[in-house]
Protein backbone atom coordinates (compact mmCIF):
# COMPACT_ATOMS: atom_id res chain seq x y z
CA UNK A 1 0.00 0.00 0.00
CA UNK A 2 3.14 2.59 0.63
CA UNK A 3 3.83 2.24 -2.68
CA UNK A 4 0.71 4.61 -3.92
CA UNK A 5 1.56 8.36 -4.59
CA UNK A 6 -0.72 10.98 -3.52
CA UNK A 7 -0.78 14.50 -4.87
CA UNK A 8 -1.90 17.10 -2.97
CA UNK A 9 -2.73 20.28 -5.04
CA UNK A 10 -2.47 24.10 -3.42
CA UNK A 11 -3.73 27.03 -5.56
CA UNK A 12 -2.60 29.78 -3.17
CA UNK A 13 -3.11 34.12 -3.68
CA UNK A 14 -1.70 35.92 -0.46
CA UNK A 15 -1.81 33.37 2.32
CA UNK A 16 1.35 34.54 4.08
CA UNK A 17 -0.70 34.16 7.30
CA UNK A 18 -2.51 30.69 6.39
CA UNK A 19 -0.34 28.52 4.30
CA UNK A 20 1.97 27.31 7.08
CA UNK A 21 -0.76 25.85 9.04
CA UNK A 22 -1.53 23.95 5.68
CA UNK A 23 1.55 22.98 4.87
CA UNK A 24 1.86 21.90 8.15
CA UNK A 25 -0.77 19.45 8.38
CA UNK A 26 0.91 17.50 5.42
CA UNK A 27 4.09 17.09 7.37
CA UNK A 28 1.62 15.32 10.38
CA UNK A 29 0.58 12.53 7.83
CA UNK A 30 1.62 9.11 9.37
CA UNK A 31 1.02 8.14 5.45
CA UNK A 32 4.44 9.38 3.91
CA UNK A 33 4.02 8.89 0.12
CA UNK A 34 2.99 12.49 -0.62
CA UNK A 35 4.09 15.05 -3.11
CA UNK A 36 2.41 19.12 -2.56
CA UNK A 37 2.58 20.80 -5.69
CA UNK A 38 1.97 24.25 -4.80
CA UNK A 39 0.92 26.90 -7.62
CA UNK A 40 1.07 30.81 -6.49
CA UNK A 41 -1.63 33.08 -7.68
CA UNK A 42 0.63 35.97 -8.13
CA UNK A 43 1.18 36.71 -4.76
CA UNK A 44 2.00 40.22 -3.11
CA UNK A 45 3.37 39.30 0.13
CA UNK A 46 5.22 36.86 2.30
CA UNK A 47 3.77 33.80 0.45
CA UNK A 48 6.67 32.55 -1.51
CA UNK A 49 8.93 32.86 1.48
CA UNK A 50 6.43 30.82 3.76
CA UNK A 51 6.29 28.44 1.08
CA UNK A 52 10.67 28.49 0.76
CA UNK A 53 10.63 27.46 4.44
CA UNK A 54 8.96 24.31 4.13
CA UNK A 55 10.61 23.24 0.81
CA UNK A 56 14.31 23.63 2.30
CA UNK A 57 13.32 21.33 5.08
CA UNK A 58 11.54 18.66 2.68
CA UNK A 59 12.10 17.45 -1.03
CA UNK A 60 7.96 16.73 -1.39
CA UNK A 61 6.92 20.33 -1.81
CA UNK A 62 6.95 21.77 -5.18
CA UNK A 63 6.26 25.01 -5.62
CA UNK A 64 5.33 26.67 -9.47
CA UNK A 65 4.41 30.30 -10.35
CA UNK A 66 0.96 30.48 -12.81
CA UNK A 67 2.44 32.26 -15.54
CA UNK A 68 -0.51 32.68 -18.05
CA UNK A 69 -3.72 34.00 -17.93
CA UNK A 70 -6.52 33.76 -16.32
CA UNK A 71 -5.84 34.57 -13.17
CA UNK A 72 -8.15 32.10 -10.41
CA UNK A 73 -7.73 29.04 -8.58
CA UNK A 74 -9.33 26.66 -11.37
CA UNK A 75 -6.16 27.96 -13.46
CA UNK A 76 -3.25 27.12 -11.13
CA UNK A 77 -5.08 23.71 -10.00
CA UNK A 78 -5.16 22.06 -13.76
CA UNK A 79 -1.05 23.53 -13.65
CA UNK A 80 -0.53 21.42 -10.60
CA UNK A 81 -2.60 18.35 -11.88
CA UNK A 82 -0.26 18.82 -15.37
CA UNK A 83 2.90 18.50 -12.95
CA UNK A 84 1.60 15.41 -10.77
CA UNK A 85 2.56 11.87 -11.05
CA UNK A 86 0.30 10.23 -7.85
CA UNK A 87 -2.27 7.63 -8.37
CA UNK A 88 -4.31 10.04 -6.77
CA UNK A 89 -4.83 13.54 -6.13
CA UNK A 90 -6.53 15.78 -3.45
CA UNK A 91 -7.13 19.59 -3.97
CA UNK A 92 -6.58 21.63 -0.99
CA UNK A 93 -7.17 25.40 -0.31
CA UNK A 94 -4.28 27.27 1.27
CA UNK A 95 -6.06 27.21 4.63
CA UNK A 96 -7.38 23.89 4.24
CA UNK A 97 -5.93 21.20 6.47
CA UNK A 98 -5.99 17.25 6.32
CA UNK A 99 -5.79 15.53 9.85
CA UNK A 100 -3.04 13.70 10.50
CA UNK A 101 -4.31 9.92 9.46
CA UNK A 102 -6.00 11.60 6.24
CA UNK A 103 -3.66 9.83 3.81
CA UNK A 104 -3.58 6.57 5.01
CA UNK A 105 -7.44 6.39 5.78
CA UNK A 106 -8.30 7.43 2.15
CA UNK A 107 -5.74 5.21 0.50
CA UNK A 108 -7.04 2.01 2.77
CA UNK A 109 -10.26 2.58 1.73
CA UNK A 110 -9.85 3.11 -1.74
CA UNK A 111 -7.49 -0.02 -1.60
CA UNK A 112 -11.10 -1.95 -0.56
CA UNK A 113 -12.94 -0.45 -3.36
CA UNK A 114 -10.41 -0.25 -6.32
CA UNK A 115 -13.15 0.20 -9.22
CA UNK A 116 -14.07 3.53 -8.71
CA UNK A 117 -13.18 6.94 -10.21
CA UNK A 118 -13.59 8.83 -6.80
CA UNK A 119 -14.23 8.65 -3.01
CA UNK A 120 -15.76 11.35 -0.75
CA UNK A 121 -15.12 12.01 3.19
CA UNK A 122 -16.29 13.90 5.97
CA UNK A 123 -15.40 16.80 6.96
CA UNK A 124 -15.26 19.04 10.17
CA UNK A 125 -15.54 22.96 9.79
CA UNK A 126 -13.66 25.84 11.72
CA UNK A 127 -16.15 27.90 12.54
CA UNK A 128 -14.59 30.15 15.22
CA UNK A 129 -11.10 29.39 16.70
CA UNK A 130 -11.47 25.83 17.50
CA UNK A 131 -15.25 25.84 17.56
CA UNK A 132 -15.26 22.26 15.06
CA UNK A 133 -18.49 20.96 13.67
CA UNK A 134 -19.03 18.06 11.59
CA UNK A 135 -20.51 18.43 8.14
CA UNK A 136 -22.83 15.82 7.66
CA UNK A 137 -22.84 13.71 4.32
CA UNK A 138 -27.05 12.71 4.20
CA UNK A 139 -27.34 8.99 2.14
CA UNK A 140 -28.22 9.23 -1.48
CA UNK A 141 -28.00 6.61 -4.44
CA UNK A 142 -26.54 9.94 -6.85
CA UNK A 143 -25.92 12.98 -5.37
CA UNK A 144 -26.15 14.77 -9.37
CA UNK A 145 -29.45 16.69 -8.02
CA UNK A 146 -27.97 18.19 -4.83
CA UNK A 147 -25.86 19.56 -6.87
CA UNK A 148 -27.74 20.73 -9.38
CA UNK A 149 -29.51 22.30 -6.30
CA UNK A 150 -27.03 24.14 -4.79
CA UNK A 151 -27.30 21.22 -1.93
CA UNK A 152 -22.84 21.18 -1.38
CA UNK A 153 -22.57 18.48 0.66
CA UNK A 154 -18.47 18.46 0.45
CA UNK A 155 -15.32 20.45 0.37
CA UNK A 156 -13.00 20.09 -2.30
CA UNK A 157 -10.65 18.87 -0.45
CA UNK A 158 -12.72 15.65 0.69
CA UNK A 159 -12.67 14.29 -2.50
CA UNK A 160 -10.08 11.32 -3.28
CA UNK A 161 -9.87 11.41 -6.95
CA UNK A 162 -8.06 9.34 -9.39
CA UNK A 163 -5.92 10.78 -11.31
CA UNK A 164 -6.58 9.49 -14.76
CA UNK A 165 -10.56 10.10 -14.10
CA UNK A 166 -9.71 14.11 -13.60
CA UNK A 167 -7.30 13.76 -17.01
CA UNK A 168 -10.67 12.32 -18.26
CA UNK A 169 -12.33 15.00 -17.04
CA UNK A 170 -10.03 17.74 -18.13
CA UNK A 171 -9.83 19.17 -14.80
CA UNK A 172 -11.23 22.21 -13.65
CA UNK A 173 -12.97 25.17 -16.09
CA UNK A 174 -10.47 27.36 -15.97
CA UNK A 175 -13.25 30.58 -17.12
CA UNK A 176 -14.90 30.20 -13.37
CA UNK A 177 -14.11 32.64 -10.69
CA UNK A 178 -16.80 31.17 -8.67
CA UNK A 179 -18.59 27.40 -8.28
CA UNK A 180 -15.41 25.62 -8.88
CA UNK A 181 -16.46 23.23 -6.93
CA UNK A 182 -19.99 22.35 -7.65
CA UNK A 183 -19.00 22.23 -11.47
CA UNK A 184 -16.37 20.16 -11.43
CA UNK A 185 -18.74 17.43 -8.97
CA UNK A 186 -21.77 18.02 -11.78
CA UNK A 187 -19.42 16.74 -14.60
CA UNK A 188 -17.62 14.25 -12.24
CA UNK A 189 -20.72 12.73 -11.51
CA UNK A 190 -22.58 12.83 -15.04
CA UNK A 191 -19.71 11.06 -16.05
CA UNK A 192 -19.32 8.19 -14.07
CA UNK A 193 -21.20 6.46 -11.09
CA UNK A 194 -18.97 4.64 -9.88
CA UNK A 195 -17.95 6.35 -6.71
CA UNK A 196 -18.63 5.83 -3.39
CA UNK A 197 -19.14 8.31 -0.55
CA UNK A 198 -18.00 7.17 3.03
CA UNK A 199 -20.82 8.84 4.97
CA UNK A 200 -19.77 7.02 8.51
CA UNK A 201 -16.48 7.50 8.22
CA UNK A 202 -14.50 9.60 10.18
CA UNK A 203 -14.24 13.10 9.45
CA UNK A 204 -10.18 13.12 8.01
CA UNK A 205 -9.85 16.94 6.96
CA UNK A 206 -10.76 20.54 7.90
CA UNK A 207 -12.11 23.73 6.02
CA UNK A 208 -11.92 26.85 7.97
CA UNK A 209 -14.45 29.21 7.11
CA UNK A 210 -13.37 31.72 4.79
CA UNK A 211 -12.25 35.76 5.89
CA UNK A 212 -14.59 38.50 5.36
CA UNK A 213 -15.26 39.19 2.10
CA UNK A 214 -15.15 42.24 -0.55
CA UNK A 215 -19.00 41.31 -1.01
CA UNK A 216 -19.73 43.49 -3.91
CA UNK A 217 -17.05 41.94 -5.81
CA UNK A 218 -17.80 38.62 -4.73
CA UNK A 219 -21.06 39.09 -6.24
CA UNK A 220 -19.64 40.43 -9.57
CA UNK A 221 -17.30 37.16 -9.61
CA UNK A 222 -20.73 35.14 -9.17
CA UNK A 223 -22.53 37.00 -11.67
CA UNK A 224 -19.56 36.16 -14.47
CA UNK A 225 -19.52 32.55 -13.27
CA UNK A 226 -23.32 32.14 -13.65
CA UNK A 227 -23.45 33.65 -17.55
CA UNK A 228 -20.91 30.41 -18.28
CA UNK A 229 -22.15 27.80 -15.77
CA UNK A 230 -26.01 28.05 -16.38
CA UNK A 231 -25.13 27.21 -20.29
CA UNK A 232 -22.43 24.93 -19.93
CA UNK A 233 -24.39 22.60 -17.24
CA UNK A 234 -27.72 22.09 -19.45
CA UNK A 235 -25.43 21.48 -22.57
CA UNK A 236 -24.15 18.88 -20.15
CA UNK A 237 -27.56 17.71 -19.11
CA UNK A 238 -28.57 17.21 -22.44
CA UNK A 239 -25.40 15.59 -23.30
CA UNK A 240 -26.38 13.42 -20.83
CA UNK A 241 -29.99 12.89 -21.32
CA UNK A 242 -30.93 14.40 -18.06
CA UNK A 243 -32.29 17.69 -19.39
CA UNK A 244 -35.75 16.95 -16.85
CA UNK A 245 -33.42 18.41 -13.79
CA UNK A 246 -32.60 21.40 -15.23
CA UNK A 247 -34.65 23.18 -12.98
CA UNK A 248 -32.63 22.41 -9.76
CA UNK A 249 -30.27 25.48 -11.47
CA UNK A 250 -33.61 27.46 -10.45
CA UNK A 251 -31.72 27.23 -6.62
CA UNK A 252 -28.32 29.23 -7.86
CA UNK A 253 -30.90 31.91 -8.77
CA UNK A 254 -31.82 31.91 -5.38
CA UNK A 255 -28.70 32.36 -3.80
CA UNK A 256 -28.22 35.11 -5.80
CA UNK A 257 -31.81 36.58 -4.37
CA UNK A 258 -30.70 36.00 -0.48
CA UNK A 259 -27.29 36.24 -0.78
CA UNK A 260 -25.90 38.74 -3.09
CA UNK A 261 -29.06 40.93 -4.54
CA UNK A 262 -28.14 43.44 -1.78
CA UNK A 263 -24.23 44.07 -2.97
CA UNK A 264 -25.35 44.08 -6.09
CA UNK A 265 -26.77 46.71 -9.17
CA UNK A 266 -30.11 46.71 -11.14
CA UNK A 267 -28.78 45.94 -13.95
CA UNK A 268 -26.62 42.90 -12.60
CA UNK A 269 -29.63 41.53 -10.95
CA UNK A 270 -31.60 41.84 -14.29
CA UNK A 271 -28.88 40.43 -16.27
CA UNK A 272 -28.95 37.63 -13.89
CA UNK A 273 -33.27 37.37 -14.47
CA UNK A 274 -32.28 37.03 -18.16
CA UNK A 275 -29.67 34.54 -17.95
CA UNK A 276 -32.14 31.67 -16.12
CA UNK A 277 -35.37 32.84 -18.62
CA UNK A 278 -33.09 32.43 -22.21
CA UNK A 279 -32.27 28.88 -20.75
CA UNK A 280 -35.66 28.54 -19.83
CA UNK A 281 -34.77 27.35 -15.95
CA UNK A 282 -37.94 30.14 -15.67
CA UNK A 283 -40.54 30.30 -17.13
CA UNK A 284 -42.18 34.38 -18.00
CA UNK A 285 -44.25 34.02 -15.55
CA UNK A 286 -41.71 33.27 -12.86
CA UNK A 287 -39.96 36.42 -14.31
CA UNK A 288 -42.99 38.56 -13.12
CA UNK A 289 -43.29 37.28 -9.70
CA UNK A 290 -39.50 37.52 -9.31
CA UNK A 291 -39.95 41.57 -10.70
CA UNK A 292 -42.44 41.77 -7.82
CA UNK A 293 -39.83 40.43 -5.64
CA UNK A 294 -37.42 42.81 -6.94
CA UNK A 295 -40.11 45.50 -6.21
CA UNK A 296 -40.98 44.00 -2.40
CA UNK A 297 -36.97 44.41 -1.73
CA UNK A 298 -36.69 47.93 -1.36
CA UNK A 299 -39.45 47.19 2.22
CA UNK A 300 -38.19 45.63 4.94
CA UNK A 301 -41.70 44.74 6.72
CA UNK A 302 -43.20 41.81 7.75
CA UNK A 303 -45.79 42.05 4.75
CA UNK A 304 -43.32 42.60 1.94
CA UNK A 305 -41.15 40.04 3.47
CA UNK A 306 -43.42 37.61 3.78
CA UNK A 307 -44.74 37.82 0.11
CA UNK A 308 -40.95 37.44 -0.68
CA UNK A 309 -40.56 34.33 1.00
CA UNK A 310 -43.80 33.33 -0.74
CA UNK A 311 -41.86 34.10 -4.41
CA UNK A 312 -38.83 32.07 -3.23
CA UNK A 313 -41.08 28.94 -2.39
CA UNK A 314 -43.03 29.15 -5.38
CA UNK A 315 -39.79 29.59 -7.82
CA UNK A 316 -38.04 26.60 -5.38
CA UNK A 317 -37.03 23.96 -7.73
CA UNK A 318 -38.25 21.61 -4.50
CA UNK A 319 -42.11 23.02 -5.18
CA UNK A 320 -41.85 21.71 -9.45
Amino acid sequence: MSHILVSIIIPTYNREHLIGNTLLSLLNQTYKNWECIIVDDGSTDATEKTIETFIEKDYRFNFYKREKLPKGASHCRNIGLSKSKGNFVIFLDSDDQLLDFCLEQRIRYSTEFPENDFYVFPMLVEKEQNTLVQKIIPYRENYLNDFLNYKIFWGIMCTFWKRDFLIDLEGFNINYQRLNDPEIHIRALLLSTNYKVFNSSTPDSKYVMAEAKDYPLFAKKYLDTLTYFIPDIISLLVKFNKIQTKHYLRSYLIVWLKHFLKFATISDTKSVLKLFLINRVITQNELYLLKLYLILNSHNNKVSNKFKDLIIKKISPNAS
